[in-house]
């Protein structure tokens, strides 16, 4: 009795496993075959579609402005009072990418803002 009560057992196992695989390979299947219908209901695009498409698209168009010359360069002392302000033309032989020393020549004018010293003689320098 023992013995067939655990080949029944095994056999309910095995109908168990062989339902699920067969579950699997049916979902598989309806899977596959609704690809398969969405496929052969969408309408195949003609040449003159594509063409139109084509056309609507607008070109890339990628601007790079120009850089630009002019502007101002500020000279600011220790406390932080802008002392020195250039204004004008301004053009970068070098800008130290290179590891080299930076190199910027400047054509315009140059205003002074309040009198100053140099940082050997710590203060105010009158002339």
């Amino acid at each position: 009795m023992r013995r067939h009560k655990r080949e029944n057992q095994i056999l309910k196992g095995l109908i168990r496993a062989a339902a699920g695989v067969a579950a699997c390979i049916a979902g598989l299947i309806l899977f596959f075959v609704f690809i398969w219908w969405r496929g052969q209901h969408t309408y195949p695009q003609t040449d003159k579609e594509a063409a139109v498409q084509r056309q609507q698209a607008e070109p890339l168009v990628i601007e790079t402005p120009e850089p630009a010359t002019e502007g101002s360069i500020r000279v600011y002392d220790y406390d932080g009072c802008c002392i020195y302000a250039y204004y004008g033309e301004i053009k970068i032989n070098n800008d130290g990418r290179d590891g080299k020393q930076i190199d910027i020549e400047c054509a315009g004018y140059l205003e002074g803002y309040q009198q100053h010293g140099t940082p050997e003689s710590g203060g105010v320098h009158d002339e």
